[in-house]
C-alpha cells in the first residue's frame, strides 16, 4: 500500500512538473542536431556546442550557459579587435563605420551581461531576448561596414553572429519556443 501511494505520488509530481523533468536530462547528439538544425550554418553550431567539454554532461540549462559563454567570449575578442581599427583608419568614412560597429559591440557586451543574469536568475525568456538583441546588432554591424569592399571585420562579424544564433537556439529550445 505504502508502495502504490509513493510511486502515485512521484507519478503525479512528474505530470505536474514535466518541464523540469525535461530540462534535466542530458543533451543527447540528436538534441544537438535538432536545436542547430535551423542555424544558417548548422555545422557550425554543431562545432561550437561540441567544443566545450562540459557538453556531453550537461542539460539544457548548462548547454544555455554554455553558449551564453561562446558568445560572450566572441563578441569580447572582437570589441578588443574594432578598438584599433577604429584609432588607425586614416579614411574618415570607414572610421565612422568602425565606430558604429564599436558601439554596437559594447551594446552586446550589455545584451550578453543580461543575459547571463537572466540565466542565473532561470528567466530564459530573457536569455532569448538578449541573444535577439546581439543577433540584430551584429546584422546592423554587417550593414554598416558592408560597402567597404575588404574589412577584417566582416568575418569576425559574421562568426559572432553565428554564435549569436546557436545562443539563440539554445535558449529558445530551453524557453520552450523552439
Amino acid at each position: 500500500m505504502a508502495a502504490s501511494l509513493l510511486l502515485s505520488l512521484m507519478l503525479a509530481i512528474l505530470l505536474v512538473c514535466p518541464t523540469n523533468a525535461r530540462l534535466s536530462m542530458k543533451v543527447t547528439e540528436d538534441v544537438l542536431k535538432e536545436i542547430c538544425s535551423p542555424h544558417e550554418d548548422p555545422p557550425f553550431c554543431l562545432q561550437a556546442l561540441k567544443s566545450d567539454p562540459r557538453t556531453p554532461f550537461v542539460d539544457l540549462v548548462g548547454l544555455t550557459n554554455i553558449s551564453i559563454h561562446l558568445a560572450d567570449v566572441a563578441i569580447n575578442t572582437t570589441l578588443a579587435m574594432i578598438g584599433p581599427l577604429v584609432n588607425e583608419t586614416a579614411d574618415p568614412k570607414l572610421k565612422v563605420q568602425y565606430d558604429l560597429c564599436y558601439q554596437l559591440y559594447d551594446s552586446n557586451v550589455g545584451e550578453i551581461e543580461l543575459a547571463k543574469y537572466g540565466w542565473k536568475a532561470g528567466d530564459y525568456k530573457k536569455v532569448v531576448t538578449m541573444a535577439s538583441g546581439c543577433l540584430t546588432d551584429c546584422d546592423d554591424c554587417s550593414d554598416a561596414i558592408s560597402i567597404t569592399a575588404s574589412s577584417p571585420l566582416s568575418q569576425k562579424n559574421k562568426e559572432v553572429s553565428h554564435y549569436c544564433e546557436t545562443m539563440l537556439l539554445v535558449s529558445k529550445r530551453l524557453s520552450g519556443d523552439l
